[in-house]
């Protein structure tokens, strides 16, 4: 990897303003990885025209000087297809929405730009999001740039896949269960699942609301090479706007006991030993740099995948893939009725309020644990990263099988708690609205987070 395609975002701004590189130099040596590369690893479902973005570059050279004080100046980086992006379609993978062009940038895209980014194009996803694996109907696949035969997780695959080959040095996913760890952590790089409302989801294009489930679990969040980038962009882009109802403006958690909860199987995920191993190293990391690590049950935390599954599965069922119809794919459209099918309360309003009943009591309980046990420890999936067709064709109790490996993901989405994924498939979480505490935590232990 060419060096400034190898670096954290936090080094690229830091170079350009000692005036050791230019925009363009920047962006030359991205886009000649990308045209190398991308042929095989599929990150990219669309892109700016590469012409246009080296004037881009060497406009703001111009404009700005060396000592440009823009917060991501002169960074490249990528955002999921379902945000919308000027002059570019609006797909969410799905070849029926192949020509609604964007008239605008979505919130975050305009954020970005305005902070000195280079927005280079927009990462592939699966069908309306919908898979742990990035295969989209209209867009193909994106393979894990670690090794082509594996998966690069999902939603966010495209982006995760972007970052970990060098072609942008950041990207913006979603994360409703899984969608920024998942691949983060197959891929080999940084994720923030952030605290839902933090940051605005905005629509040019399509429908802008939200179902009960997805207002409250669902975020947006960065994709990077280290913490201290997460934490530059998650400046950037949170905020809320009017456009965006669900959108919050709150005061961060203040800091709780330096205390570290271990959870490894204790949700019902069938950790693999290679998982547990990487996960007690982190712990160690932890230990040493001075916070207190024990092994603890979160309460009724077996439960809480459980009424996940139920709660978004029942929501999938009932609303989404009949409104969808015929505009999602045949194996995404199976893949959700075999994965969720099951899982589902029904038609019956009552059974679906009632699970929400019941979520607001776990909540409640988690967050009274989490006064004591501020930050959590766990695995990301339960597996390494998998081969690419792992989620093809799925039978009942391989959908199961997959489900349980997923425990420790959904939970977090659930409660509607921040997270960081690592590069090594650990995730540290925190209490809702602790992103500052979450983010120190992880920087304090960055350098000992070694690649598996």
């Amino acid at each position: 990897m060419s060096r400034l395609c190898s670096l954290t975002a936090v080094e690229l701004v830091e170079l350009l303003r000692n005036g050791q590189v230019t925009r363009r130099e920047i962006m030359t040596e991205h886009l000649d990885r990308i045209a190398s590369m991308d042929g095989e690893v599929g990150a990219f479902s669309q892109r700016i025209d590469p012409e246009v973005l080296l004037a881009a570059a060497a406009a703001a050279d111009e404009e700005r000087s060396a000592g440009c004080s823009l917060p991501l100046d002169g960074v490249p980086i990528s955002v999921k297809e379902h945000f919308d992006v000027a002059g570019l379609a609006s797909t969410e993978g799905v070849a029926a929405h192949a020509r609604r062009v964007a008239p605008a940038d979505a919130v975050v895209v305009q954020r970005l730009r305005r902070a000195g980014a280079l927005v280079v194009g927009k990462g592939k996803q699966p069908d309306f999001k919908s898979r742990w694996n990035t295969i989209s109907e209209l867009h193909g696949v994106t393979r894990n740039p670690r090794d082509r035969r594996l998966s690069a997780g999902g939603s966010s695959g495209g982006d995760a896949a972007a970052v970990a080959a060098g072609f942008v040095s950041a990207g913006i996913g979603t994360d409703y269960g899984g969608s920024i760890r998942v691949p983060a952590s197959f891929c080999g790089t940084w994720g923030l699942h952030t605290s839902p409302g933090r940051i605005p989801d905005t629509r040019a294009v399509g429908p802008s609301g939200s179902t009960p489930t997805a207002a409250a679990m669902s975020s947006i969040g960065p994709l990077a090479r280290s913490p201290a980038d997460l934490e530059l962009l998650y400046g950037v882009i949170r905020g809320a706007v009017p456009a965006a109802p669900d959108s919050l403006d709150v005061a961060d958690t203040k800091a709780g006991p330096p205390r570290v909860a271990r959870l490894s199987d204790q949700l019902g995920a069938p950790v693999e030993p290679a998982i547990v191993a990487r996960l007690d190293e982190i712990c160690e990391a932890f230990a040493q740099a001075g916070y207190e690590v024990v092994d603890a049950e979160i309460p009724g935390g077996a439960r809480l995948p459980e009424l996940f599954g139920e709660l978004v599965g029942t929501e999938l069922m009932n609303v989404a893939l009949p409104a969808w119809g015929e505009t999602v794919g045949r194996p995404a459209r199976e893949y959700l009725a075999t994965m969720f099918g099951a899982r589902q309360l029904g038609e019956y309003v009552g059974a679906y309020v009632a699970a929400f009943v019941e979520l607001r009591e776990h909540a409640s309980r988690v967050a009274s644990w989490m006064e004591q046990h501020p930050l959590v420890v766990a695995p990301v999936t339960a597996m390494p990263a998998p081969p690419l067709e792992f989620d093809i064709d799925l039978s009942d109790s391989a959908a199961a099988e997959l489900f349980d490996r997923m425990r420790n993901v959904v939970w977090v989405n659930l409660l509607g708690l921040p997270a960081v994924a690592m590069p090594n498939g650990i995730q540290v979480v925190a209490r809702r609205f602790a992103e500052d505490e979450l983010l120190r935590a992880c920087s304090s232990i960055a350098e000992l987070v070694t690649m598996p």
